[in-house]
């Protein structure tokens, strides 16, 4: 169980955190969500703001994440490590609410982590999460282990597994008011109702701590939100952001 999540978080740019302040304030919204990514283009081209904070401030986006054939690479190892507050993700605000269901679907490999005493086993190195208003939720990845966001920790999922060989799909199942469940290739892995308890409102993924690395490739990520999963229909951001007007 390693420890480090919690400082990057709060380490937020003052930006982010006025907008979650003025969201959390906010009714909640009640517009269904699907947003998935394709890779010909990087995030940030497709609605996600990418974010370098704390111990990260300044790292350029171009040389921790690229786009080829039709796959997403993170590779922050050898970026600062170790450091209390840092990350390097990619995120939205002011679009998570307090209800309604959600569901993370990734499909990716982890290709090297790599740790530091703040976190010993990487886990932090590549993430996925969102906030609810007031708490955070969310999984991690290595090579070898997934791991969920405890009250500040990232906790280990029992057993071992090979993460970087192949790539495996994870889906993150989250039903209100705090109830989760991780799957991995369709079969639960883990399941609980703890959280980081954060005030924001925002969808996120990529390095989330200042005391973990990881090199990773994505090829698919699709984020649920008040919609059936069983949906198969795709929104573009252009139409994700007129439900918000």
């Amino acid at each position: 169980m390693a420890r480090h999540l919690a400082s990057p978080i709060a380490s937020l740019h003052a930006l982010a955190l006025v907008t979650a302040a003025l969201f959390s304030s906010a009714p909640a919204l009640a517009a269904p969500l699907d947003i998935q990514l394709g890779f010909a283009s990087l995030p940030s081209a497709q609605g996600f703001t990418y974010s370098a904070v704390g111990a990260h401030a300044g790292v350029a986006e171009a040389t921790v994440f690229s786009v080829s054939g039709g796959v997403l690479t993170q590779n922050t190892i050898g970026q600062s490590n170790g450091i209390t507050g840092g990350s390097i993700f990619y995120q939205i605000t002011g679009i998570v609410t307090t209800t309604e269901a959600k569901q993370i679907r990734v499909r990716a490999r982890v290709l090297q982590s790599q740790g530091s005493a703040n976190d010993v086993n990487g886990l932090a190195g590549l993430f996925f999460g969102f906030n609810t208003g007031a708490v955070q939720y969310g999984f991690g990845l290595t090579p070898t282990r997934v791991a969920y966001l405890g009250g500040g920790v990232m906790v280990l999922v029992a057993g071992t597994f090979d993460n970087s060989t192949l790539f495996h799909d994870y889906v993150f199942d989250w039903t209100p008011p705090n109830s989760w469940q991780i799957r991995r290739d369709g079969v639960l892995i883990q399941s609980g109702t703890t959280g980081f308890a954060f005030a924001s409102s925002r969808l996120m993924f990529g390095d989330g701590s200042g005391g973990a690395n990881a090199h990773a490739e994505i090829t698919a990520y699709r984020f649920l939100q008040g919609v059936p999963t069983t949906s198969t229909e795709p929104t573009t951001w252009g139409s994700v952001k007129g439900l918000y007007r």
